[in-house]
């Protein structure tokens, strides 16, 4: 009788190694998920800081233009309630067509006189907002320089 009964252990160990292998894929298919998950929030992270660049340069761009325009008409020039065509009107233009979502909010330009007289030259602020399709709040970019006549 002892010979049938280890005979017939083996026959109860049908099936582990399909359960084994079936486990086995269960662990290779969710490590392929999660790296497939990490390859989408990289592509993400990728275009907004993509954007971001964007948003830096076209603030720098401005700053720069603000230094070499007329001090006079500075603030006419460049604050928010500037006219049609006004360097402000053009860098408005240009961020809505470079950066997606910019439509929702205009650009700031502040400026401020330094010591309270245009003396001193002016303090400036330029804020700049996105949206971008993939993320369900507006990004801001925020540049700050003082902008003075070097005489």
């Amino acid at each position: 009788m002892r010979a049938m009964t280890a005979a017939a252990s083996p026959r109860r160990q049908h099936g582990a190694f399909l359960l084994e292998a079936l486990v086995a894929v269960l662990i290779v298919a969710l490590g392929i998920l999660g790296l497939v998950g990490l390859q989408a929030r990289t592509m993400q992270d990728t275009d907004e800081s993509q954007y971001r660049s964007e948003a830096a340069f076209l603030a720098t761009d401005v700053i720069s233009q603000m230094w070499t325009s007329n001090q006079t008409t500075l603030v006419a020039d460049f604050e928010n309630n500037a006219t049609a065509g006004s360097p402000y009107d053009n860098f408005k233009t240009l961020v809505q067509r470079r950066l997606p979502g910019a439509t929702l909010q205009d650009p700031d330009i502040t400026v401020t006189p330094r010591g309270g007289t245009a003396s001193f030259g002016y303090d400036v602020l330029v804020t700049i907002y996105w949206q971008p399709p993939s993320a369900a709040w507006r990004h801001r970019y925020d540049a700050t320089a003082t902008v003075r006549l070097n005489n």
